[in-house]
């Protein structure tokens, strides 16, 4: 202190700034003696309670393990229900949203599943939603573009884990999950024998290795719950080899989808009215496995070595979020994006040459469905997805190198231009185009499943005489565990 009053009786001496200080200390001095008569007359009763609110506001503000752990798991919170008394069978399929943006790929082929297998066992199908209200005309879309039809009473219901909305749910209710995050909610709240899930890619690949994938990994790994999974090719690569799911084989099987928008046809189709061909670049920079930015490099340099010129072909960009870009030699691409089921069909059918990048072990709906229509298709290798001249022979394999993919260009440009080629390999291939077709068997081997898992057994007789079919869900399992 002494030296402050030095500091500011010298400071006093400076007319403006010195009174200023002053002042400023004169009223330090009065705080600091009301502060010493206040302590003088302070007891210890009185500190105590003070230090203990001090305390527990400090307390308060600490958050616990458990609640900190509830947050991060946020998205995949009990699917929250309640109990109801009801004799009716009711099959839910349980996804993140269905509207006009999701509808393509993934949460179309569970739709078309659910809707079969409803169909299959006379049940009520409800959709349930958990991000978003469902939108109650998306199914009919599907369905129109799907060539199938729902035999059976239909429901849809928005339920998300945060809300205040239930699930109502009786001893006769069986679900559909469509992601591990949702089997993973519905895991939480129903018996599992009462579950299939819906498996359509290694979800373990939407993240590095975090906490997301070990959960992730560890919801595949549920016993007792049947898997229906998208193709041959992802169920071989999920049931052997370095990443398989252990003991995964022993409760799932494969499928393959459909395309019934491209009925096999015995003529060329018109020319472009443009004159020019057709080339269709599947351009989705936020999904980091479609190598985006590989492929423009890619068909950057096949365009500078005059593989596409801009007086033979257009090019189309076909997916979501794609920048306002010109290609060399002035090319400059149409975005396509936001089209409906029936436009999407209709559009890939004027499609001469497709470019799909998947880095996946699933060959991905885009490749078959632009085969399906006749175009020629480039698409990369992974792992075990090496050839798919099963699906068909216009479908022609790179690695994902830059060489690799620049070379496989080159080859699709002449397949393309080859209509004789390509008409003659659209009638040979593989690829179904009836989703009763090529879902029956696994529709099949589901419904045994449910049988087992409701209550009733009454219930369970009436599904064997749905379609006039006996299933065998007695306790050989593995007769129809066994692709």
């Amino acid at each position: 202190m002494k030296v402050g009053r030095i500091f500011g009786d010298t400071m006093s001496r400076v007319p403006v700034l010195g009174s200023f200080l002053k002042a400023v200390q004169e009223r330090y001095r009065r705080v600091r003696l009301r502060l010493r008569e206040k302590k003088s007359n302070t007891t210890t009763s009185d500190v105590q309670p003070f230090l203990t609110k001090e305390i527990q506001k400090v307390w308060a503000k600490r958050q616990t393990v458990a609640a900190w752990l509830d947050e991060q798991r946020s998205g995949h919170q009990p699917v929250n229900i309640f109990p109801i008394p009801d004799d009716r069978l009711r099959l839910t399929v349980v996804t993140d949203s269905v509207g006009k943006s999701s509808l393509f790929g993934g949460v179309g082929t569970a739709l078309i599943l659910g809707t079969l297998l409803a169909n299959r066992l006379g049940a009520t199908l409800r959709l349930a939603t958990l991000n978003e209200p469902p939108d109650a005309g998306a199914l009919g879309q599907v369905l129109s573009a799907a060539k199938i039809e729902l035999q059976q009473p239909f429901e849809a219901v928005f339920t998300p884990p945060s809300g205040n909305r239930s699930l109502s749910v009786s001893e006769q209710d069986c679900f559909l999950s469509t992601s591990w995050w949702t089997t993973r909610a519905l895991l939480s709240s129903i018996n599992r024998e009462r579950l299939c899930y819906i498996l359509q890619e290694d979800e373990r690949m939407f993240y590095p290795f975090n906490d997301e994938r070990l959960r992730c990994q560890h919801t595949l790994q549920e016993p007792g719950v049947f898997v229906a999974i998208n193709t041959h090719l992802l169920y071989h690569h999920l049931t052997s080899g370095p990443y398989s799911i252990p003991r995964l084989a022993e409760r799932s099987y494969p499928f393959e989808p459909a395309f019934p928008g491209h009925q096999k046809e015995s003529k060329p189709r018109q020319a472009s009215p443009t004159g020019r061909r057709q080339l269709f670049f599947y351009a989705r920079p936020n999904h980091p496995r479609n190598l985006y930015c590989a492929g423009l490099d890619a068909l950057s340099a096949a365009i500078l070595q005059g593989v596409f010129t801009p007086r033979d072909w257009d090019i189309q960009l076909v997916g979501s979020h794609m920048p306002d870009l010109e290609f060399p030699c002035a090319m400059e691409p149409k975005r396509v994006e936001g089209l409906s089921w029936n436009e999407y069909n209709a559009f890939v059918r004027t499609i001469d040459a497709g470019f799909v990048l998947m880095d996946t072990p699933h060959p991905s709906y885009p490749p078959l469905d632009l085969a399906a229509a006749g175009a020629a298709v480039l698409t990369n290798r992974h792992g075990s997805k090496q050839d798919l001249s099963n699906y068909s022979t216009n479908i022609i394999m790179a690695d994902t190198d830059h060489q690799s993919l620049v070379d496989g260009l080159k080859e699709l440009a002449e397949k393309a231009c080859d209509n004789d080629a390509r008409l003659e390999a659209m009638a040979a291939d593989g690829i179904c185009r009836d989703w009763t077709v090529s879902l029956e068997d696994i529709v099949e081997r589901m419904a045994a499943h449910y049988i087992g898992g409701v209550a009733v057994q009454s219930s369970a007789q009436q599904l064997q005489l749905v379609s006039g079919r006996k299933l065998d869900h007695g306790s050989d399992t593995a007769a129809y565990l066994t692709p």
